[in-house]
């Protein structure tokens, strides 16, 4: 199940569950190491009299509303016992400054008389994602539990004290269970280990008591005590207050013109930008997703990558939404990844070095190939161009047109067929098949056009006119081989030949090969909207037709071609937006951004795909480009509807 609250600042990354439990804790890159990597960090409570000598872990009969405080990263969480008469309630956040994440729990005795009530935690951590040699130890100087491995510190402690903790070997059990409210004090572990700490409390009837929990993440020992002592001295309530003023103020210090659309729409537009800032590393890389969930169904690997395709439209979300000191460290980042000859390898880890992938460097017939995604290199100059035309800073520029946008342009440029004018295969955006695809097609036409601007602006009139001329041959071979007239429709791809309907042949028009109201697009369009609509209540545009990634259950593909994708589904509306003639025009795409605000979660997030079934969120949430993609919409919609008034 995906996680459904997330906070982080850039260094620190904390995904929890509907239960309040840690999954997920990333430091000291976002996406990069998962030092809890989808395990179980637990709370638990015991209420004298009340629990029969067990501990109640959240989640087991326990109800909840989650969400976060408006405009913060900054949860805001409710659970209730009604058998142990409890309420707690949750705030926490990443502090934006310090990699601290802190916790304020205010429990509430609902019973009319008193008790005494314990709090527990449980730590079930391995350093480096590897629980080989790892140290858990109880500091009595600085009264806190230490985890440590060479150059990675997790200090956890509270406020007031905890009273009891324990140190002990990890064993089997891998659930995070707290089976007693009795911990034994053990003070030290090496290996595989585990800790809890509890916190002891005496309620009045109807009382609410305050308990403060953090972890601070370093890379030294004197790191962390530093955290430590910046929350006690500071004191946490008064981090936690820092935190919220500084992402409300972040996330408004724009007053975005949002036309007529409701509330709702508002909230879940500010509420991506904040979960965007969330997935970006502060060393610039925009990461795809975070979360473990994905690893037994990945074939243990994740979305904790950079994707120049997601992160190219985040860039351009990003810009549009005026952050573009943030887009300006991406391509930063960017500058020392393209390979040699001119173009973007599959994925990157957030450190800059080459990630996991899957596309062979060799045919299964012994020929060398090219393990790319075309797409991904065009796509981050339209963003470079795209940056530029937002900022008007040349010198942003500067630094990377010589060492990336000639680069790539020049490999655009060469890597394509003479007689049609087409690029050579390459994998398409979804990454599964090989081939000269019509999104890819349209992309690097874009990214030529682009550069060719690039190029004019540095006086290089001869490269513009190369990359101008390169450009429109990929156009004329566009129109002339991979739209079929008899099919009415632009094909997914040739060489070989496919005819399956795609989404992404919104990239026709979506890029500017063809007008948008073109007859050629229209037909295209209809075809997507017609054969792609999940006809069940839950709605949405799937990827392609008899799209089988994710799957819940064998689909009859005219009622569900498959999962719907919301990155799909709003690109149907963002071309309604481009041939909209009329504000009435723009009903279709109103009712998109609707459909997309009613099927996030309750917590502001939106999945890759939901379940056609239920709506459920499927594979990794939040998607980083599913929040780009909503963005960049409803600002389309709001700049068409204000120039249709």
């Amino acid at each position: 199940m995906p996680k459904p609250l997330v906070v982080g600042n850039g260094s620190l990354l904390v995904n929890l569950d509907i239960n309040a439990s840690i999954r997920d804790m990333y430091f000291p890159h976002i996406g990069y190491e998962n030092h809890v990597n989808g395990r179980h960090c637990r709370v638990g409570v015991e209420v004298d009299g009340k629990n029969l000598g067990m501990v109640s872990l959240i989640g087991d009969d326990w109800s909840h509303k989650l969400g976060y405080q408006k405009d913060r990263l900054v949860t805001d969480t409710y659970y209730r016992n009604d058998r142990l008469e409890v309420e707690l309630r949750f705030n926490e956040c990443v502090h934006p400054h310090e990699n601290i994440f802190i916790r304020n729990i205010a429990i509430t005795n609902t019973d009319a008389i008193d008790v005494d009530m314990k709090l527990l935690f449980s730590h079930d951590i391995s350093l480096y994602e590897n629980p080989n040699g790892d140290t858990a130890i109880f500091d009595p100087a600085l009264q806190s539990i230490i985890h440590y491995k060479d150059s990675r510190y997790f200090l956890i402690s509270g406020s007031p004290y905890f009273d009891q903790y324990e140190v002990r070997p990890k064993g089997t059990d891998e659930s995070g269970a707290i089976k007693s409210g009795e911990l034994n004090m053990n003070s030290i572990q090496v290996g595989a280990v585990k800790s809890f700490i509890r916190f002891s409390r005496h309620l009045a009837a109807g009382e609410t008591k305050i308990i403060y929990y953090w972890i601070a993440a370093g890379k030294t020992f004197f790191e962390v005590k530093r955290l430590n002592e910046l929350v006690l001295n500071t004191t946490p309530e008064k981090m936690i207050s820092e935190a919220g003023q500084y992402y409300y103020s972040w996330v408004n210090k724009e007053k975005y013109d949002m036309f007529d659309l409701p509330p709702k729409v508002v909230d879940l537009f500010k509420h991506s930008l904040l979960i965007i800032k969330s997935q970006i590393d502060y060393d610039g890389a925009i990461i795809a997703a975070n979360d473990s969930d994905i690893l037994e169904r990945f074939n243990m690997d994740s979305y904790s990558y950079m994707w120049p395709r997601d992160s190219a439209f985040v860039a351009m979300a990003l810009d549009i939404t005026r952050y573009s000191g943030t887009v300006q460290k991406f391509f930063k980042y960017c500058r020392g990844l393209l390979h040699d000859h001119g173009y973007f390898l599959q994925k990157y880890n957030p450190t800059g070095t080459l990630a996991s992938g899957w596309m062979p460097w060799i045919t299964p017939d012994g020929h060398i190939q090219l393990p790319i995604q075309e797409d991904s290199t065009a796509l981050i100059i339209v963003a470079l161009w795209n940056h530029y035309k937002m900022t008007r800073s040349i010198e942003n520029i500067d630094s990377v047109y010589h060492s990336m946008i000639i680069p790539a342009a020049e490999f655009m440029t060469k890597y394509r067929y003479s007689s049609t004018g087409l690029p050579k295969p390459s994998y398409n955006l979804w990454e599964e098949k090989r081939a000269v695809h019509s999104y890819t097609c349209s992309t690097v036409y874009a990214g030529l056009i682009c550069a060719a601007k690039f190029a004019a602006m540095y006086g290089d009139n001869n490269l513009a006119e190369s990359y101008n001329t390169a450009a429109m041959e990929i156009k004329r071979g566009i129109e002339n081989h991979l739209y079929d007239k008899e099919l009415g429709r632009f094909l997914r791809s040739i060489n070989p030949r496919d005819v399956t309907v795609d989404a992404s042949l919104y990239a026709v028009s979506q890029f500017g090969v063809l007008p948008p109201d073109d007859a050629r697009v229209v037909s295209t369009m209809k075809s997507i909207e017609s054969i792609l609509s999940v006809k069940t209540e839950v709605g949405g545009i799937a990827r392609f037709y008899k799209d089988k990634y994710q799957e819940v259950a064998q689909y009859d593909p005219e009622i569900i071609p498959g999962n719907p994708w919301f990155i799909c589904t709003l690109w149907v509306a963002q071309w309604h937006i481009q041939v909209a003639k009329s504000i009435n025009d723009l009903q279709n795409t109103r009712e998109i951004i609707l459909w997309v605000t009613d099927r996030a979660t309750d917590t502001g997030l939106l999945a890759e795909q939901l379940n056609p079934f239920d709506g459920s969120p499927l594979s990794v949430s939040p998607l980083t480009w599913a929040h780009a993609t909503f963005v960049l919409t409803v600002m389309a919609f709001v700049k068409k509807a204000r120039s249709l008034e």
